[in-house]
């Protein structure tokens, strides 16, 4: 039996939704949106000119920017005169930066759960041997396998 690794778990990045971080908040948003209700996606990948991945947009640096960009903090009553601030603010300013972890598509599963519980990340850029990244995982991805090593014992 071939013991299965990271790759049979992971999301290929090729089905993840990207966006060129020089775009806009409220471009992220809509998109962001849209993959929610489509995918129960809660993030996107954000890429530079040159289509490399910079680092990914998740909902919680949405609400980050948005309440850095609020100067009364914890007032979003005043939201309504900002918000044309907030919208056209680039992706660059609140793009979470990748992290210097990774797994590669041939680990064991373990782990990268291992790396998602040791450094208390959501999001496991995956790389193939050239150092690409070719698909990431997360928790969820990973419940089919725990699921797995219950069952077999």
């Amino acid at each position: 039996m071939h013991h299965k690794t990271v790759k049979d778990y992971m999301i290929s990045i090729s089905n993840y939704p990207t966006i060129n971080i020089d775009k806009t908040i409220e471009q992220a948003v809509y998109m962001m949106n849209e993959m929610t209700n489509k995918k129960g996606y809660r993030w996107i990948i954000a890429v530079d000119d040159n289509n490399n991945l910079v680092g990914f947009l998740t909902l919680r640096s949405v609400f980050e920017a948005i309440n850095d960009l609020i100067p009364q903090s914890g007032n979003w009553m005043g939201i309504s005169t900002k918000i044309q601030l907030v919208k056209n603010t680039p992706l660059k300013k609140c793009v979470r930066p990748l992290i210097n972890v990774t797994v590669s598509e041939n680990d064991h599963p373990v782990k990268a759960a291992e790396k998602i519980l040791n450094r208390r990340i959501t999001i496991v850029p995956v790389v193939n041997d050239r150092s690409e990244i070719v698909g990431i995982v997360r928790p969820v991805d990973l419940l089919p396998f725990i699921k797995e090593l219950f069952d077999k014992h």
